[in-house]
Parts: structure tokens; sequence; C-alpha cells
């Protein structure tokens, strides 16, 4: 057995349907613990997206909303779902979508876990999984699990899940302008090098002006397809919600796969349950840990936005094909040859919206595409990255700010170097080796989630009864919740705690 066989033969493992029902299972009964105010608090969440300044130490939340927005809108968003088109056919869409609402509850969780157990660190807030697995699990376990974590994040994100991204912006390019995959590979490699070289707060500035342009860069790029193809949305939206609950004359017989993959597809899309955007979250100055949970399960709505736009934009334009559960027919083939041609490697990805651009606007919808494919996948490595610095912070939290700071540069450098690698290797193995790694990420972060289910219904029940009391500003007092090892809430909020208001 070859590397690329064992690796795809990982992945299926990890991800088959115990990781699936845990992930969708834990996502609706966190729903129902926070009586899901991870949908009908939009107003909210939008209210305090949009108040809130930053510190010395901390991020504002729209800083960190737009961080944890890079890490959600990534290739997965385009690339992701046509995988999950191809083996799932349209009604894949549907999934995904009430996946991605569904685990907005989890997004809550883990974000303001990260705020809960978060400690102060290089003169900035830090936190993640591996503080709340540590401070908040039975010590033995907790302890144990959170190392493992941290060196997922420190080894496994900056320089392994990155492989996805650099190969389809160096596909997307190669197929509309012809550059070469290791030209597009150095030159994104060096401007990786030049944001994340600046730590957190560079970051964080170039995620708030960058994500909202991309998005809606998208959105409307999408509204030019449905145009040029007004008259086919019925047939689109029938072979969507037909192959969605098995009722569709072709897709019929797909809806197990359209579930299945609508729902691995989606939670790797937004990454609700990895702990990737915990260690984002911790970094925003606030005075209740509810209101970034609050603020961070909305980028959920971003992530959903953006793929609906890429798998309606495939569907309307005939622009994919699909894989019958044999895994040897071809159920659906498109009339574009481009996409057609595909079948041949089984392969599925950003091609699929970049040809159903090009049905829009011929040649430009492409190259369009080409440039909202980097913006998202360059945003999301820079988010990598720091995922894989707060990881490393962990590990050694006990060695000397010198030495910490020397290992972090370590990172700076080589990280562009493994992304630059991987502009040259083929898509399939990029993918599986991404996924491995999110699955072993995914399994520790959700069961921890499972023991931390009483406090984190604690604090959001705390958060909703002040507002009810009339708080205007609600604040975290761990003692009065019941909270433990989190004394840092202490020193944030003493004189309110003194006060008593």
């Amino acid at each position: 057995m070859g590397f690329s066989d064992f690796i795809f033969n990982l992945d299926n493992l990890l991800w088959a349907t115990p990781l699936i029902a845990l992930t969708f299972g834990l996502a609706v009964v966190y729903c129902i613990a926070i009586k899901f105010g991870n949908i009908t608090k939009a107003k909210l969440q939008w209210k305090l997206l949009t108040k809130g300044e930053g510190s010395e130490t901390g991020l504002s939340a729209f800083q960190t909303f737009s961080t944890v927005a890079a890490y959600r809108v990534a290739i997965g968003n385009v690339g992701g779902v046509m995988v999950a088109i191809m083996y799932g056919g349209p009604g894949a869409i549907f999934w995904m979508i009430i996946t991605a609402l569904v685990t907005s509850a989890i997004a809550y969780a883990e974000n303001s876990l990260g705020q809960i157990y978060k400690v102060k660190m290089d003169g900035q807030y830090r936190g993640g999984p591996y503080f709340y697995m540590e401070k908040g699990l039975p010590k033995g376990l907790g302890k144990v699990m959170a190392v493992i974590f941290a060196l997922f994040c420190t080894i496994g994100v900056p320089f392994l899940v990155t492989g996805p991204s650099a190969n389809n912006i160096a596909q997307a390019f190669e197929l509309s302008l012809g550059v070469p995959k290791w030209v597009v590979g150095a030159v994104i490699a060096v401007l990786l090098f030049l944001v994340i070289s600046g730590g957190v707060r560079r970051i964080a500035d170039f995620s708030t002006i960058i994500v909202p342009f991309m998005t809606i860069g998208y959105l409307i790029i999408t509204i030019i397809v449905l145009i040029t193809h007004a008259s086919n949305i019925p047939n689109a939206l029938g072979q969507i919600f037909g192959s969605a609950f098995n009722t569709h004359a072709i897709f019929g017989g797909a809806m197990g796969g359209a579930f299945s993959y609508g729902v691995k597809r989606a939670v790797n899309s937004s990454g609700s349950g990895f702990g990737e955007t915990p260690p984002a979250a911790a970094a925003a100055e606030t005075e209740h840990p509810a209101t970034q949970g609050l603020v961070n399960a909305f980028s959920v709505y971003i992530d959903v936005a953006v793929c609906a736009c890429s798998g309606i934009m495939a569907v309307v334009s005939g622009c994919f094909n699909v894989l019958a559960q044999d895994g040897a027919t071809w159920i659906y083939t498109s009339a574009d040859s481009v996409v057609a041609g595909l079948q041949e490697s089984n392969t599925a990805n950003v091609i699929w919206v970049q040809q159903a651009a090009n049905s829009a606007i011929p040649k430009v919808g492409g190259i369009f595409i080409a440039i909202a494919i980097t913006l998202f996948a360059y945003s999301t490595c820079i988010a990598y990255y720091y995922e894989g610095e707060s990881g490393l912070a962990y590990l050694m939290r006990n060695s000397s700010h010198k030495t910490r700071m020397a290992i972090i540069w370590g990172i700076r450098i080589v990280m562009p170097i493994f992304f630059f690698v991987w502009t040259l290797v083929t898509a399939g193995t990029a993918w599986a080796i991404s996924e491995v790694m999110f699955a072993l990420m995914a399994w520790f972060n959700l069961i921890s989630l499972i023991f931390l289910l009483p406090n984190v219904k604690k604090v959001y029940d705390d958060y909703m009864n002040q507002l009810k009391a009339g708080v205007e500003k609600p604040y975290f007092d761990p003692d009065k919740v019941g909270v433990k090892n989190v004394d840092i809430w202490k020193e944030i909020n003493a004189d309110r705690i003194k006060a008593g208001k």
C-alpha cells in the first residue's frame, strides 16, 4: 500500500459515520442547551459585532469576528462544496446549509470556552481548546488531551492543512491565466510571510479589510450567474431538494450520500467542532465570555452564504458531475467539456465554479473566481498560522518570552515554505491529509465539549439572565456562576464584581 492509499483509507476511517453522528448529534444537544440562541439571537449578535472596542491586551469584537470568518470562509467553501456534490448529488448543498446552521451552536460553545479559560501571555490574551481541556476536564485526562491537541495545532495546522488552499489557488490561476503553479506558490508564500510576520494584530487588521470585500464580491458574481441562467433556476432548485429528499428522478437514490457528504463538507468548511477558532475568539476584549461566543457563532452565516453561492452557481449552470453510490458509475455528466473531462480522474474542484462563472462572463468570470479563491485561501492560511502560534504558546507557556518568540518566528518562516511545496502536490492527496488532521482535532475537541456542556450552559444562562434583568453590559463573575480555574475574570471584572453590578 502506497502513502496516498494509506492517507485515503485513514481519512475514510476517521470521517466514518461515528464522527458525523457525534458532530451533528452534539450540535443538536447544544442547540437545545442554549435554547437555539445560535440561530434566534441574530439581532443581538449583530449588535455585539458592531460594538465593543479593543485594548492593548485584546482585540475588538469585529477584529476577532473577521479573523474567525477568515478561518471559516476557505477553499472548502468552493472546492469542498464541489466534492460534496460529486459524491452526494445536488442535495448535499441543502444538507450543508442545515448542518452549518445547527453546528453554529458548537461554534458558540467552543468560542465562549476560548474566552472563559483564556490567560494573559506575552502582553495579550491567549486561549484555545488546550486551555479549556487542561482547566475544565478531569485533571489527568485534560492535561493529556491538551498537550496532544496543542501538538496538532502547532505542527498539523500551519504545515499540513494548508495543502488544499495552496493547491487550489495554483490550479485556479493555471486554468485562467496559464501561470505555472510554482510561480503562483512562490508569490503567495511571500505575501503570506509579510502578513503573519506581524503577529495577531496585523492578522486581525488584514482580516477586517479582506473578509467583507471578498464575501460581497463573491455574492455579486453569484447574482450574475443566476441572472444569466434564470430560466434554469426552477430546475436547479428541483435537483437540490429532490436529491436531498430522495424524490428526484435522477438523484433520487442519493439521499444517504447527500446527507453524509453534506454534513462532512459543512463541518470541514465551517470548522465548527475542530477547535480552530477559539484562539482568535480568546484574543477579544470583553466583559463576558458569552458575547464572543455569540459573535463568532454569527460568522457561520457568512460560511453558509459562500457555500450556498458555490453550490448554486455549479448546479444552475450545469457545471457538475455526480458519481453513483457504487463509486464507479456516473449518474450525471456536465455538458461543459472541461468539467466533464474531470471525470477521468474522479476530480471535483474549483474548476467547476470557474466554468460556471465563465458561462455567465466568458474568461473574466473564471479569472474573478481565481482571485476570490486566492483571497479565501490566503486569509484562511493566515488564520491557520495564528492557530499554530497559539498552540505553540501553550506548549511553551513555561519557557521564557525570548525562547517562545524565537520558535514562533521559526513557524513564521517555515509555514510559507510548506505552502509553496503544497502547490505542486496532487489535489486528492492534499485534501486527504488536511481532512485527516481536522478529523483528529474534531475527535479530541468534541469529546471535551461533551464534558464542558454544563459550564457552557451556565455561562450562556448567566448572560441572558443579566440582559433580562436590564443589565446593559453583562459581566462575568466566575464564583457567582460556579465555573472554576478562570481567575483571570476576577481581574478583568474586578471593579464590577466588587461593586456587585
